[in-house]
């Protein structure tokens, strides 16, 4: 063996066994994790001090009267995509959840350009709250009707009633083409406004045809925004195992064009073999030991590289993206049925595919995160 390889060999086991279980013990998704509730709990209460600070600050710069006028002009207008928040009065008001999602919101919508996006807020509580009548200050703030088809005690229906009460109020005020339901749980990523749009308009509305994006025949019904924790880790899937096998090649071409480099053109064909190995091991034994969230992070990186994909299960909803054109139908269907704990809204929303044969998606990795507390 040559030094290079006695050490990659040394260096393996020291990762594995040292490196790796003291920089993932936090890490959620990673085989090293150990839970601390305690941690965990002072970890995301100043994670979310910080960003109640962060939007204190945004909204005492803004100018109210002139946020107001930009989003009242742009609801008035042709829109591409509605960012429609459903609100309720929040169990612990002092997170100021709500205030938080709108604030990035706004960010994502100012900082957008090629799309024509608007926002609205949408008072599913039907009664006025504080934290709701500060926003409303800046933004525009709606009140669904309080009709007699729900029950205060069927929480199921209460959520199906929101998403049709609220999905109503923008068909009925604004002109758009696509629509963005978020519920006040979740927080989005920063640019995740613009990955929407990406994806909506050259992945679910165009495709590739002979080397060319061209506009989709077939339409779509919805996608949601956040993947469910069970379906973001490898599984005996054709995605994950496509995954693997890319992660493994990739470090494989690293190491023989590395080491390659390095020792030069007498590099025997045993020594190419042996890096090659080394590299594909390397790879796919970090990507299994630190875990797959972790890997599709670095899909981040471009709004290409997010794949959209049927889900296997019926997914929560918290926020979704839906064309205009399959919300009409949606609507008709989920009005005539009633949810329960039997049938909760989540698999009556999912049952949606096979009665309107529209397929629906998720996006990988998740452009929301959960930030309510229960």
């Amino acid at each position: 063996m040559t030094r290079h390889q006695i050490f990659l060999a040394f260096l393996y086991f020291f990762v594995v066994l040292i490196v790796l279980p003291i920089l993932c013990s936090e890490k959620v998704y990673s085989v090293y994790y150990q839970e601390n509730v305690e941690t965990n709990s002072y970890i995301d209460s100043i994670n979310n001090e910080h960003r109640i600070e962060g939007v204190q600050e945004y909204l005492l710069r803004t100018d109210p009267k002139a946020s107001l006028t930009f989003y009242e002009s742009k609801l008035s207008g042709s829109v591409d995509n509605l960012v429609i928040v459903i609100a309720k009065k929040p169990a612990h008001e002092e997170n100021l959840t709500l205030t938080q999602l709108v604030a990035e919101i706004d960010r994502n919508i100012r900082n957008q350009k090629f799309f024509r996006n608007a926002m609205l807020i949408c008072n599913a509580t039907r009664i006025p709250f504080p934290e709701l009548e500060y926003l409303a200050r800046f933004y525009p703030v709606r009140l669904v009707e309080n009709t007699t088809s729900w029950k205060l005690l069927n929480s199921e229906e209460v959520k199906k009633h929101d998403f049709v009460e609220c999905a109503r109020l923008g068909l009925n005020s604004v002109n758009f083409k696509h629509v963005t339901l978020i519920r006040d749980i979740v927080i989005p990523y920063p640019g995740f406004l613009g990955v929407v749009n990406h994806m909506i308009s050259n992945r679910l509305n165009s495709g590739i045809v002979r080397g060319e994006l061209q506009a989709s025949n077939t339409s779509w019904l919805f996608m949601h925004l956040h993947e469910p924790s069970p379906l973001r880790h490898y599984q005996f899937s054709g995605d994950s195992l496509r995954e693997i096998l890319l992660l493994t090649c990739s470090g494989a071409l690293l190491f023989y064009v590395v080491f390659r480099w390095l020792e030069g053109p007498l590099q025997s064909s045993s020594s190419r073999v042996t890096y090659t190995i080394y590299g594909g091991l390397y790879f796919i034994t970090f990507a299994l030991f630190i875990g797959r969230p972790y890997i599709s992070e670095l899909r981040r990186v471009a709004a290409d590289m997010y794949r959209v994909y049927d889900p296997p299960e019926p997914i929560n909803f918290s926020a979704m993206a839906l064309p205009k054109s399959s919300l009409h139908g949606l609507l008709a269907q989920l009005s005539l049925l009633r949810c329960s704990l039997y049938s909760p809204f989540h698999e009556v929303l999912d049952h949606m595919v096979n009665t309107l044969e529209l397929p629906g998606y998720v996006i990988s990795p998740s452009l929301v995160r959960y930030a309510a507390r229960a």
